[in-house]
């Protein structure tokens, strides 16, 4: 029970941190949930918390690297393989290497191989960290791609040669030539298993989908399942784990085609899933800083208090040396990126101190062994040490300085234009789901409704709602008119409808007039209407007393739950007036729909919508459903055409996009918890 009650209080305070960020988004959120992490650590639970390194590892840096590689981009791996190479393989184990032998210069006593360990440690660089300090900062997007590819394959550098460092260590044995190998063995041997594993998992999550097991929770524990699958094959053989998911995702990006043909639902709650999850985990790491940092200064100043300036120094020195060879390997271009001459020193500066540390060096750090021949592990509390406050100057320090080189963000979309296309692509889907679907009026405008709801952020405008209701009003006294003088319904009931629809409206119209000249207008007609047809009308009466008297022969009012021939005529009458009534009014608020009145027309919508819900088939849902669909098509294809012939820029129309995703997932997700 105490380790899920550690697990709760985790998330408890990874919530708690990323709910307080976006009220004071000056600050990184990773600071959040490191200060979070450390009120944690009053708690008597985790006083002495430790976490085993190959869970760590395995719950929380596997599923973290598999999401990294999924949602990467293979156009633009296969087309900057020459960058990924340079950044996260050949800078990588430079810098371990000269981090190995600084570190074994500067601190005295420390084994040369735990010094390399604790330079692999801080090798590996975060791009989900840099996007978090530099949320409001315009950073230039070739250094932000060369970030993100770099992250992508320098954790597993890094981890490599800590992997090699420590078995050098604890072995005692190692060689150049063996130690070369072996690193390209793991290497190497971890992508290839990774690149078979993840092409049979795609495989077999295809066939699921075609084979009819496309639910919901099928797939997405089948996804979720697949990187710790992997990630265990791959330690089992002795190859990288950490490379290993990392290609099973990059399969499952390249075969991104293939997992589309499953349900759009299916595809929206897997991702929305994986973003939940990768979140949870991502504040993860640094709750755990936070609640082990405590832990980690007491045990430094009980067992090396004559050292501890000497460790805040090792640290201060490794980052600076560190983001003055990533400057340099910018600057002269040999990371790749290709930048003009004029961008080369701001594009090296920013690039430089945006080598964050984050997830991967703690991940590492907490992983290192707690036991060695059944002692201490030596040096364990030092690395994890100087890790910590390599981890917490590499987000200080870009958050102070980078906002003198970088602009602020601006919004690339004009707030108006975005709100006015919003409102256009709704009244376009609107209209053409109106139009194409006659024969299931009610659900149509119910499905408007909701769409015309999600896309008005202001109130009703009063006056012009009641100039809308009272249009909508004479309509309805139109169409009982017409219905009367048809036949089809009686004149009495026609008068008596008309009386109370005015009664109602009277109430909640503070121009009686308006009413009244609507009751005269068909008191009028009516009057010239008797004496045109008066004789026509009698033949008619006569024949429907003659109906009604022989039905009434054939009645049993005995019978539980009889309604008699009255009450019948009577409902259906009402029944008649309502459909009638409700597809003319829904045409005309159709009609008169602008960009500029939705909210009233919305408002007015909603009133004879819930009027007439009563009167919805038991099939309405399932309708309303299919019309949903049908509504997102006619949204994305408003904002494909509109992005066609330029008349809203790429920028605009991938905003809209992003809005309409949105409102899908939301009502698919709506269903899913439905069904």
């Amino acid at each position: 029970m105490e380790a899920f009650y550690s697990v709760l209080l985790l998330i408890l305070a990874t919530i708690v941190a990323n709910t307080v960020y976006p009220y004071f988004s000056v600050i990184p959120q990773a600071f959040y949930q490191i200060f979070a992490g450390a009120l944690l650590s009053l708690i008597p639970m985790f006083h002495h918390f430790t976490l085993e390194p190959e869970a760590f590892m395995l719950l929380i840096i596997g599923p973290l690297m598999f999401y990294d590689g999924k949602n990467a981009s293979a156009k633009d791996l296969r087309r900057n393989m020459g960058s990924i190479a340079s950044m996260a393989i050949v800078l990588a184990v430079l810098t371990v290497v000269a981090m190995g032998y600084l570190t074994h210069s500067m601190l005295a006593g420390i084994p040369l191989a735990l010094a390399f360990a604790l330079a692999a440690i801080v090798t590996p660089t975060d791009a989900v960290a840099v996007s978090s300090i530099t949320t409001n900062m315009a950073v230039p997007e070739r250094v932000m791609s060369m970030l993100e590819r770099e992250s992508l394959f320098n954790d597993a550098s890094g981890l490599v040669a800590f992997n090699l460092a420590l078995t050098a260590f604890t072995t005692g044995k190692f060689s150049v030539g063996l130690g070369v190998k072996h690193f390209l063995l793991v290497f190497f041997g971890g992508l290839l298993i990774g690149v078979i594993l993840g092409g049979l998992a795609v495989w077999a999550r295809v066939l699921l989908v075609q084979s009819g097991m496309d639910s919901s929770s099928v797939i997405v524990p089948y996804d979720l399942i697949v990187p710790f699958l992997i990630y265990l094959a791959a330690e089992h053989l002795e190859l990288s784990g950490i490379l290993a998911v990392v290609a099973a995702g990059l399969m499952y990006s390249f075969s991104s085609n293939q997992l589309r043909l499953s349900s759009t639902q299916l595809q929206l709650v897997t991702r929305s899933s994986w973003r939940i999850v990768t979140s949870i985990l991502n504040g993860f790491v640094f709750v755990l800083l936070g609640a082990t940092l405590p832990t980690v200064w007491v045990n430094i100043q009980q067992d090396h208090t004559k050292d501890l300036i000497t460790f805040l120094i090792l640290a201060v020195v490794l980052y600076v040396v560190m983001t003055i060879l990533r400057y340099l390997w910018i600057r002269f271009d040999w990371a790749l990126i290709h930048s003009k001459t004029e961008e080369r020193r701001s594009n090296a500066l920013v690039g430089a101190l945006s080598g964050v540390h984050g997830t991967i060096t703690l991940a590492m750090a907490f992983s290192l062994p707690l036991t060695l021949h059944g002692t201490a592990f030596p040096y364990r509390n030092t690395m994890i040490f100087v890790a910590a406050v390599v981890i917490i100057l590499s987000l200080l320090v870009p958050t102070i300085v980078l906002p003198f080189f970088l602009p602020k963000k601006t919004a690339t979309v004009d707030p108006d234009q975005l709100l006015h296309e919003r409102k256009a692509l709704v009244a376009y889907a609107s209209e053409r789901l109106a139009q194409e679907n006659p024969d299931t009026p009610a659900s149509a405008q119910a499905v408007i409704q909701v769409l015309n709801s999600q896309a008005s952020v202001s109130r009703p405008d009063k006056k012009a709602t009641r100039l809308l209701l009272n249009q909508a009003t004479q309509i309805e006294v139109t169409a009982v008119q017409k219905l009367a003088d048809d036949g089809t319904i009686p004149v009495p009931f026609a008068n008596r409808y008309v009386r109370l629809l005015l009664m109602k409206s009277q109430m909640s119209s503070r121009n009686p007039l308006v009413n009244t000249s609507i009751w005269f207008r068909f008191v009028g007609h009516r009057l010239w209407h008797l004496v045109t047809h008066h004789g026509d009308r009698r033949k008619r009466r006569e024949r429907l007393q003659t109906g009604q008297r022989h039905s009434r022969r054939g009645e049993d009012r005995s019978r539980p739950g009889h309604v008699s021939a009255a009450e019948r005529e009577r409902r259906e009458n009402f029944m008649t007036i309502e459909q009638n009534i409700y597809t003319q009014v829904m045409t005309f608020l159709t009609k008169v729909t602008t960009v500029d009145n939705q909210a009233e027309v919305n408002a007015v919508r909603y009133y004879y919508n819930a009027r007439h819900r009563r009167f919805e088939s038991t099939d309405a849902a399932d309708e309303q459903s299919e019309l949903f669909i049908q509504a997102f098509q006619y949204e994305y294809t408003y904002i494909r055409q509109r992005r066609s012939s330029k008349e809203i820029s790429t920028t605009l129309a991938d905003e809209l996009y992003q809005q309409v995703s949105t409102d899908q997932m939301l009502y698919t997700q709506e269903i899913a918890g439905e069904e």
